[in-house]
């Protein structure tokens, strides 16, 4: 891509003299705008706006780093984002970390390449974010707890896989294994301890051969890791998988081996997707209110911030939002109580 070098050297005139044509400044006559415009015309000069943006000290984009933006639940999270931004009139930006390949995401940090930032990821370090956060640019984090000044952190409680054991249990299960998703999920993360505490809540083991590591977050890895848990499905009342589309892998690999959903296992997602809808048996699956209530205030607040308002109030109540559990009963949760009953 030509710059405005190319063109000072082609026409062996000042770079500034150059950049002033370009930039329509009236200190340069209209032959000398022309013969710089043809030339640039000629050799497919871009203009840097990005470059312009960041000399002004205002880009009017928002930065958003997530780990995986293919996945349906960050899909579903950047479309909910991208919505919220655009009603206050400010563009969207999106890097990535995945696989733990961070070095873009990194660069746009430090080059302050938006007014603020989302970072919606554990590859980005909490030494890396308590840096380059100040008061002319604030860091969101979602899903993890950071403390430090100019960082904001909201997160989900640890109950969303917590009340989904409670609810198997409640349905007659006791041996539950759990599958785990991307080491890089913040949401694999929360939801494992959510498991562990709900088995600790109602005073039953942790059996760690009941504790499966797909190490990905789409159906294939679903599918390769229940592969591996089909010679324990005699052992095993119901899976609970970290989010739906590894659930939904599991549940074509259980197919294909001729294990019945829920007879035979009972099958529990996570995130309540809309793909949840979509396979046979539906999937049951435990979400929450927190994507659909939680994101417009936080892209009030952090607005707000962009502008210099004061959020003290606006964080406070993000804060203290209830985040309400939701179980999506579907088709493939089994009642073992009342089959126990009925035999």
């Amino acid at each position: 891509m030509a710059t405005i070098k190319d063109i000072s050297r082609e026409l062996n005139l000042g770079v500034s003299t150059v950049s002033m044509a370009l930039n329509g400044n009236p200190r340069i006559s209209k032959a000398t705008r022309e013969l710089v415009l043809k030339k640039a015309k000629e050799l497919k000069y871009v203009k840097n706006t990005a470059a312009v943006d960041l000399q002004k000290g205002k880009t009017n984009l928002i930065l958003l780093v997530v780990n995986d933006p293919a996945r349906t639940f960050f899909a579903e999270t950047i479309n909910r984002i991208q919505r919220e931004v655009a009603r206050h009139g400010y563009d969207f930006l999106i890097a990535t970390t995945f696989e733990g390949h961070d070095e873009t995401a990194k660069r746009y940090i430090k080059e302050r390449r938006a007014d603020a930032v989302i970072v919606y990821t554990s590859t980005i370090s909490e030494e890396f974010i308590i840096e380059n956060a100040s008061e002319s640019f604030p860091i969101f984090i979602l899903g993890r707890k950071i403390c430090s000044e100019h960082v904001y952190s909201f997160q989900k409680p640890n109950d969303v896989q917590s009340e989904g054991v409670n609810y198997l249990i409640e349905k007659g299960h006791q041996h539950i294994a759990f599958v785990k998703g991307s080491p890089y999920s913040l949401g694999t993360q929360r939801k494992f301890k959510g498991y562990l505490a709900g088995l600790r809540d109602h005073g039953l083991p942790i059996d760690e051969t009941l504790i499966f590591d797909a190490n990905g977050s789409d159906r294939m890895d679903g599918y390769r890791i229940t592969e591996k848990i089909i010679p324990h499905i005699s052992e095993l009342d119901a899976i609970i998988y970290s989010n739906d589309e590894i659930a939904i892998g599991g549940m074509e690999c259980l197919k294909k081996h001729q294990i019945n959903i829920p007879e035979d296992v009972s099958i529990l997602g996570s995130n309540n997707s809309p793909l949840a809808e979509y396979v046979s048996p539906k999937l049951t699956s435990v979400g929450s209110n927190y994507s659909s209530d939680a994101f417009p205030m936080i892209i009030d607040a952090l607005v707000a911030l962009i502008e210099g308002a004061d959020v003290q109030k606006q964080i406070q109540a993000l804060s203290d939002m209830p985040v309400n559990m939701q179980i999506a009963e579907r088709e493939t949760v089994s009642d073992r109580r009342k089959n126990k009953a009925d035999s």
